[in-house]
């Protein structure tokens, strides 16, 4: 059975040096001798691609001998007609046109050597091997089977002959930037360690990251700059950097259509099929990425609904005939299971989410005000008028999550009867985080519908909405409100304390789902007729609970239970509009206490300051009627 990395092993981790300047870069944790690495970059010069900005147009992306560059370009473009016509001449000719190798044009050295610069020298400053070892086992254990963007063994192969000192098979400056970026992205997932010593140790690499790529927007790319890139962004989701985030991303799809991994065609001219299958899992892993990043900032996808489907990843193998837990699968047929599986339902439930923004998350959000760019409303009153929403399309979207849960296979079921040994371990941490992906999808599509229910109601009995439309919305917010719960009691049951992940996801995307689900529960009390008060006291417990054992790993925890601190205090003063002190106002006027008020249910003690020089309160919303703050994370998570 597979076994996670031993976690007692986390804690005696020590932050790796800073680099040393190029003039020294002698160093005993380097990948070699400085004649073994001049002796590679002698055999592998890296040289600049082929489409150069001095040799192709802009414009009609033809060069300047005639031929087409061997990025892509499509049918559109006067490169691609004029590639047709000579395509014709030479048939009529009977002359042959060599076909271009999709290999070379896809796994060749993108970047320059630029010389003079800050990473010029090949000074490659690793950890100890028994660091780098540990470190490569947590990213194969917790990293891999859920984003599978490297060919594990073709990249084993080159992390020994990097340390053995020998020739590798790839780009050595982008293969050193990535597992730099490997290193930097464990290092955040080793609970154990102090913010401080996780952040540092993480920096220090990822700096190293940065030096050795020398990434410039004129280059063209290659396979292996895009995973970098998609390494990179999973990094900087861990950070409190989401500008680096989101452009990297965009940079990372706009490289992926550059060199037409869109395009089925360019992974079917592969010769190999590993290596068809990790181009067309490379697409899908900018697909993934660029949706996730959409939702999480709220902004729209690049990749369209067409281009999402138009490179189809390889079936999952059938196990109908196999032990569910997967015990009689051969070593093959486990690996793509592990890989295909998760990655395939993955983006299947991400596309219903894209829809979902689509639908109810647009700029022309039912529930914003037209007249203020915030979306709150001028007046003081609490609407009466019910926005205008797609219960259709709600409906519609909601029976796609209810049809996707049920195709999901048996070994990515959670299966709470069964011991946990029954199940291979990668596969249970599988189900948990489809499980809470699938969570979260249900409360981002029936959030707009929760929104809706409270901002319209009426202080008059006489005023309620008695039709069938109020009535699906009223039954829209209980499951939304229901799903949140179910979340964030998920979240707690599988949680560790020893500083290791479990079977969670990793600990910034718990408190993004621990917070989204919290925000749902504040919504909830503005309607205490219709939710129980009891009920969502317990959950908004069990989440300030989540978020307090979670501040030992970063400010972003903190930053959350202050908002949900400050947002709950808006609305019980909402809810009674005559009441002007709390019981300890006076010691923190800032942050009102509301935990002792008799008449408060939620009874978990708020001791999160606000003072908090990283939190900027001014950047979120409080406005209690308007409900922007349903979509907003405080501060950079």
């Amino acid at each position: 059975m597979h076994t996670p990395p031993d976690a007692s092993f986390a804690q005696p981790l020590m932050a790796p040096t800073p680099r040393p300047p190029p003039a020294t870069a002698a160093s005993t944790t380097s990948s070699g001798p400085d004649l073994a690495r001049r002796s590679r970059l002698e055999k592998h010069p890296v040289t600049p691609s082929g489409a150069s900005p001095s040799v192709v147009d802009s414009m009609t992306t033809v060069r300047e001998d005639g031929m087409v560059t061997s990025e892509y370009f499509g049918s559109s473009s006067a490169g691609s007609f004029t590639n047709q016509i000579k395509d014709a001449i030479d048939a009529r000719l009977g002359s042959r046109t060599e076909a271009k190798s999709v290999k070379n044009s896809l796994f060749r050295p993108a970047l320059p050597l630029n010389e003079g610069g800050p990473g010029s020298q090949a000074d490659y400053v690793l950890p100890a091997r028994k660091q780098a070892d540990h470190l490569m086992d947590l990213y194969w254990y917790y990293v891999d089977p859920l984003y599978p963007f490297l060919d594990q063994q073709r990249f084993e192969h080159s992390y020994r002959a990097l340390f053995a000192g020998t020739a590798i098979d790839a780009d050595e400056r982008i293969f050193v930037s990535i597992l730099n970026l490997i290193f930097a992205l464990s290092t955040q997932l080793i609970e154990s360690m102090t913010p401080e010593q996780r952040d540092s140790s993480s920096q220090v690499y990822f700096k190293r990251a940065q030096d050795l790529l020398q990434f410039s927007l004129w280059d063209t790319g290659s396979i292996e700059l895009i995973q970098c890139l998609l390494i990179m962004s999973q990094y900087l989701q861990s950070t409190n950097n989401p500008h680096q985030t989101w452009m990297v991303v965009g940079s990372v799809v706009r490289i992926a259509q550059g060199l037409g991994l869109h395009l089925p065609e360019t992974s079917l001219e592969l010769s190999s099929e590993s290596e068809r299958n990790l181009v067309k899992r490379i697409w899908h892993g900018c697909l993934l990425m660029d949706r996730m990043i959409a939702i999480t900032h709220g902004r729209p996808a690049m990749i369209s609904d067409q281009l999402a489907s138009s490179v189809v990843l390889p079936s999952i193998p059938d196990t109908s005939d196999t032990a569910e837990n997967g015990s009689q699968l051969d070593a093959v047929s486990l690996h793509r299971l592990r890989y295909q599986g998760f990655f395939h339902k993955s983006l299947e439930l991400y596309e219903v989410i894209h829809h979902a923004v689509l639908a109810f998350y647009s700029s022309a959000s039912p529930f914003k005000s037209p007249t203020h760019p915030s979306g709150a409303a001028h007046n003081s009153q609490r609407s009466t008028e019910r926005p205008e929403l797609d219960l259709g399309k709600a409906l519609q979207l909601d029976q796609r999550l209810t049809k996707w849960e049920k195709s999901l296979p048996s070994f990515l079921k959670i299966k709470m009867s069964e011991p946990e040994t029954n199940l291979d371990e990668v596969f249970r941490r599988q189900a948990v985080i489809l499980r809470i992906r699938l969570l979260h999808a249900r409360m981002l599509l029936l959030r707009p519908m929760l929104a809706c229910f409270c901002l319209s109601q009426s202080p008059e009995p006489s005023q309620t909405h008695d039709d069938l439309s109020s009535r699906v919305v009223q039954q829209c917010a209980m499951v939304c409100v229901e799903a949140a719960q179910s979340l964030i009691s998920f979240i707690v049951q599988f949680q560790r304390h020893d500083g290791s992940l479990g079977l969670l996801p990793a600990w910034w995307y718990r408190v993004f789902y621990i917070y989204t689900a919290a925000t749902v529960l504040v919504a909830a009390r503005l309607r205490p007729a219709v939710f129980s008060s009891p009920d969502i006291s317990r959950s908004w417990n069990q989440a300030m609970g989540l978020l307090h054992d979670h501040e030992k790993l970063g400010p972003s925890a903190r930053r959350c239970a202050a908002a949900l601190q400050i947002l709950s205090t808006k609305v019980f003063q909402e809810q009674q509009p005559h009441s002007t002190t709390f019981p300890n106002s006076e010691v923190n006027p800032a942050v009102p206490n509301i935990a002792n008020d008799q008449q408060e249910t939620f009874d978990m003690p708020f001791p999160y300051p606000t003072q908090d020089t990283a939190f900027d309160m001014d950047a979120m919303s409080f406005d209690v009627i308007d409900f922007s703050w349903l979509n907003s994370m405080p501060g950079s998570l």
